[in-house]
Formats: structure tokens, sequence, C-alpha cells
């Protein structure tokens, strides 16, 4: 199933309560402009790869969208109003289920950027 990868990064001071409203707000967005999330992953707080409005560690979330182009534009449209998002990035994937199988994959074993990780 064609579709669309979404990553944003959030402050990281932002709450757990905040952040799940936060999730909450944009998949709502995205159902009502007609599209679905697919899976949503939650990476956690990592460290920055440089440095992102004075932040050197952001919460990172993963959602993939089915090929619904008014969602994505909402969506994307949304997380730049949000002051809590200070960097976002959506692709077209070929098949969301496989990519978000490899991204749990390589979650798991640790090999997804292992230097980046807070300790």
């Amino acid at each position: 199933m064609q579709g669309y990868e979404n990553i944003f990064i959030l402050d990281p001071n932002v709450s757990e309560e905040n952040q799940k409203v936060l999730l909450d707000k944009l998949k709502g967005i995205v159902s009502s402009n007609g599209g679905q999330v697919v899976h949503e992953t939650t990476w956690g707080r990592r460290k920055l790869a440089y440095e992102v409005k004075k932040r050197e560690y952001g919460i990172y979330h993963l959602l993939y969208l089915d090929r619904t182009p008014a969602a994505l534009q909402a969506l994307e449209t949304q997380l730049g109003y949000e002051d809590d998002v200070i960097k976002w990035m959506s692709v077209t994937v070929d098949d969301v289920h496989k990519e978000h199988e490899e991204f749990e994959t390589l979650k798991s074993q640790g090999t997804l950027y292992p230097n980046l990780n807070e300790r």
C-alpha cells in the first residue's frame, strides 16, 4: 500500500500528556481530511544530529499515512503551526507496512543510530 511517512520532532520538554493530546489532534486532522494513520511509532527522546531551535534533544514521532494528499497537506500545515514541533519531514513510500516493519526491526535491534541514544 503506497502512502506517506511523516516524522516530526517535538521539544524535549513536552510532557507525555501533551504529546498524547497533540498526537490525537494530528490523527484527527488526518481522518477529517479523508486520510488514515496506518501505523504510528514513538521513537522517544534522542540527541539531535545538530542543534535545532537551540535544542540538543528532541522527541521523535513517526506516522505512516495512507495515500491521501489532502490529509498530508492538512497535517503538514498543522505541524507548521504547532509551537512544540521543532522539525518535521514527509516522504512518499511504496509500501507503508514494509517500511514500518523495517523501522521496528532496526529499532528493536538498536541499530538505528545507536550513538545518538541518550544515556
